[in-house]
Order: structure tokens, then sequence, then C-alpha cells
């Protein structure tokens, strides 16, 4: 079974849980190839911001907008919807894929014994588009197979969410299940994007980070004391 920690999205705790750590809510990026085949800016520049954390111990910082910051704060009203709607729910936590190290996500919350839901509160224009087209949005499949894989459930329901529409517009819901097959496909690239993660770090680890011609007989200046860096506990890359 996954371990799944309680921990609250958005706080200290989560976000330092989440540190060096692949994570559903960036599969998108992970499973991005250019056409032929080449790796694409997207997973080149999240295989970097993964090193840059597991060398610092320090999450990246990411931009919020203000499209986002509405999604967090009316997020409580999505799930008081869906669960007047469809079924209660149970904080999501975070939870770690069951065999692979450094792999996690942060499901919204648990329905029941099997299922999990996702909630989005876009802008009024995206979730209307999402009524229309009367699917689960592509864009999100590889987040959510991720959850599946990370918690061993069976469904994720996905709800949009917009309060400012007429009540009858406010509520999408849409079940998504388990494939095993692209399950499969994902966990293998979530192990060979590790893979390089950790074999970057190593280059890096081998540099020889000071190399400078002569310096005439010079002495170095007298050492200062460094600023103290927080840095968050967590697990060594190579496992020990």
């Amino acid at each position: 079974m996954p371990i799944v920690e309680g921990l609250q999205q958005q706080t200290a705790a989560w976000i330092v849980a989440r540190i060096g750590m692949v994570t559903a809510s960036r599969m998108n990026d992970v499973m991005s190839k250019l056409k032929n085949g080449k790796e694409s800016a997207a997973r080149r520049d999240y295989k970097a911001e993964i090193v840059c954390e597991m060398l610092t111990g320090r999450a990246a910082d990411h931009y919020v907008s203000p499209a986002m910051e509405w999604g967090i704060e009316n997020e409580r009203f999505a799930r008081t919807a869906y669960e007047l709607e469809v079924a209660p729910t149970e904080p999501g936590g975070y939870a770690t894929h069951p065999t692979i190290v450094r792999f996690g996500a942060s499901p919204d919350g648990f329905v029941g014994d099997k299922g999990l839901v996702e909630l989005k509160c876009p802008t009024t224009a995206v979730h209307l588009a999402y009524i229309a087209a009367g699917v689960v949005p592509e864009e999100y499949h590889w987040q959510l197979l991720a959850q599946l894989a990370c918690t061993e459930r069976e469904f994720v329901d996905f709800v949009s969410y917009d309060l400012r529409l007429p009540e009858k517009f406010q509520l999408f819901v849409r079940r998504f299940h388990r494939d095993e097959e692209r399950i499969k496909q994902m966990e293998d690239e979530v192990v060979a994007f590790l893979f390089e993660v950790v074999e970057q770090v190593k280059v890096l680890e081998k540099v020889k980070l000071v190399d400078v011609p002569e310096t005439f007989g010079l002495e170095p200046v007298a050492a200062i004391e460094k600023p103290k860096v927080s840095r968050a506990v967590i697990p060594d890359w190579r496992g020990e």
C-alpha cells in the first residue's frame, strides 16, 4: 500500500514533503516529448528543477496567477457542491508511489474505498468549454493516472466548478477510470526521468568547481562567515 500522510495542500509541511519528488501535477512535463522523439523544453526544465531541489533541499518557486489564486480560494465550494450532488469525501493528503521512490501525488480527496476526487475552479470560459466537450479534459489525463497509480485507487471524479455562473451550470463532474496500459507507460517514463535526474546530480558532483590559471602567488582572501540557509530534511538521493 502507498504511504498516505495527512498533509493539507499548500501548507509548509506539504511543500517540504514534495521537495525533490516527481508529482502528479507535473506529469505532463515528464511525458512531454517532441514529434521527433527528442526531449521537450518542458521536460528538460522540470528535470533541472528537481535536480536543484535535490541539491538545495529547497522547494522551487512558482508563480501563482490571479486565476490560480481564485481556484485555490474556491476549492472548498467545489468540494461542498460535489459532496451535496455525488458523495462525501475525505482529505486526500499526500501519497507516495508503492514501488517508485520519489514519485508522489496529492489528490484533493478520497471517495469511498475505491475513488478519488480532483477539484478544479478554472476561468468561466474554460469551465464552459469543459461542459461543451462533455469529457475529462485530455490535459489532465496523466495527472489523474498518476494519482491512481500512487493511491492504488480505481477511479477519479474530475470536478470543475464555477460559482459565478447560474446554478445549473456551476458543477461539472466526469468519472475517469484506471487504464493499466497507460499507467505502465507512465511509470516507465517516470523511472527513466528519475534515472536521468540522478545521473545529472552525479555529473555535477564530479565537476571540478574552481579551475583557474596560475594566480601569480596571490593568496585567497580570508574566509568570511557564510549566511545560514534553511534546508528541508529530505532523504539522500542515493537512498542512504
